[in-house]
């Protein structure tokens, strides 16, 4: 049996050790930038667009790291001059119709089954019974598109277009294309609503600095 003075410099031991792999996340959540430019151009009606910056996150649970991710913007929005709340900026994003891009990499390996738990819960957090309802075909049609597992590196590219298609693409190659502004809206609240599965701040961080 440890006695307490042994058992008080493991437990110190130990919480120095969380601190220390958080702030080594938190740096290499620094570093990826490198992996996402600043702007992207993508083909929308035979007419090549930029899409700008808004911010870049890591998506953890625990003490795991799951995904990093950049969300890219079409036009973006002086909000520093109108001192406009974070609250706005994330509501503004959620029903502007702007063409707006999530670029992921995974940090591990996942299954498919994994994937999709984690995306119908986001889904399911940011909405009520009855708007989970009304959008539960695309959600069905979105989550079958996703039956591969993912390896570490793997790239995930999710794009919403101004009539509320949301197109999915897996390693460059498109594995769905599905319409309604709802499903689009309440998709893009697993990382801009009010229960956000990151940071969501660090999702609109390129905004504010460049405005």
């Amino acid at each position: 049996m440890l006695c307490p003075r042994v058992f008080l410099k493991s437990f110190v031991l130990f919480f120095c050790l969380i601190l220390v792999a958080h702030a080594n996340d938190r740096f290499s959540g620094t570093q990826d930038k490198k992996n996402f430019p600043h702007t992207i151009v993508i083909e929308y009606n035979n007419e090549p667009l930029e899409l700008s910056l808004t911010g870049l996150t890591i998506r953890r649970k625990f003490f795991f790291d799951i995904y990093s991710m950049a969300h890219y913007l079409q036009k973006q929005t002086n909000t520093v001059g109108l001192n406009i709340s974070y609250d706005n900026i994330y509501k503004n994003i959620l029903r502007n119709n702007s063409i707006k891009q999530i670029s992921m990499v995974f940090l591990r390996n996942l299954s498919a089954e994994q994937i999709q738990k984690s995306l119908r819960s986001g889904i399911k957090l940011n909405s009520n019974e009855n708007e989970y309802l009304k959008i539960l075909p695309q959600v069905e049609k979105f989550m079958q598109a996703i039956y591969s597992d993912v390896k570490k590196n793997d790239e995930f590219t999710i794009l919403w277009f101004p009539d509320g298609t949301v197109s999915s693409l897996f390693q460059g190659k498109q594995i769905s294309l599905i319409k309604g502004k709802n499903f689009a809206k309440t998709l893009w609240a697993i990382w801009f609503g009010e229960y956000s599965v990151v940071d969501r701040k660090d999702l609109v961080e390129e905004l504010l600095s460049s405005s």
